[in-house]
């Protein structure tokens, strides 16, 4: 993995800790514990940054 997609990489997990952290602040404060939706909403999130982040690196390494 080259430095470029190292760092495309990175920015998706970590927009997706940022989407999901926002989500998961309305969903606790519905929910009456705002920290536990937070925290669930950031983690949900990473997973779904890395996984969107894996298939841009295996759509990346099929061009080549």
């Amino acid at each position: 993995m080259d430095r470029k997609m190292e760092r495309k990489f990175g920015t998706f997990i970590l927009v997706g800790l940022l989407v999901g952290a926002v989500f998961g602040f309305g969903l606790g404060a519905a929910n009456g514990n705002t920290l536990l939706g937070i925290w669930l909403g950031a983690l949900a999130g990473v997973f779904l940054g890395w996984f969107v982040a894996a298939a841009a690196l295996e759509r990346e390494t099929r061009k080549k």
